[in-house]
């Protein structure tokens, strides 16, 4: 196995001070890009996947501390707030809930958005302007595939008339300046 394939961060493609917030997000992309569900169940998918599941746990794992450490030595003074960003940063249960929250919402707003683009209201049907295609209008792609279709069907044509053989040994012989 290659040291790439041992490394989690280089798993991940990520360098060893990547924040907790930027990991989580590349790790996201990662498994979305290479979920087998979504690359019609590839094996190599099936294993970048597991690969990608290995790394971002054994980094989670090694950056939250276990229940077995040691408890940090207790101070005199007050515990001091944190600046509410720091706060959101730190990743805790609260924040991955309100995370998860947060893009439900974002995806049912976005659903609602494509249906409201994707499904006109009656009035707006019947405002609507029809296409060029429903009016029958030509695209210029069009025209220009069909003045293409046409060209190469004549030009078939055209070589399937003439003898080709003669032809092509005739500028041969033109080319090289021999006689037949």
């Amino acid at each position: 196995m290659s040291e790439a394939a041992l490394d989690p961060y280089a798993v991940l493609g990520v360098t060893h001070d990547v924040s907790d917030i930027e990991l989580r997000r590349i790790y996201r992309e990662l498994v979305k890009r290479y979920h087998p569900d979504h690359n019609g169940g590839s094996a190599e998918s099936a294993r970048r996947f597991a690969q990608i599941q290995e790394a971002y746990d054994a980094i989670a794992h090694h950056r939250t501390p276990s229940p077995q450490a040691a408890p940090p030595p207790r101070s005199t003074q007050p515990p001091q707030q944190p600046p509410r960003s720091s706060r959101a940063a730190t990743g805790g249960p609260d924040i991955e809930d309100r995370i998860a929250n947060l893009e439900r919402e974002m995806a049912a707003m976005r659903q609602a958005t494509r249906q409201r683009v994707e499904e006109p209201t009656p009035e707006q049907a019947q405002r609507r302007r029809p296409t060029q295609e429903e009016l029958g209008y030509y695209t210029t792609d069009d025209s220009f595939t069909k003045i293409i279709d046409d060209a190469a069907d004549e030009l078939g044509e055209r070589l399937r008339k003439s003898d080709a053989k003669r032809q092509f040994a005739r500028r041969l012989s033109d080319l090289f300046g021999r006689e037949d």
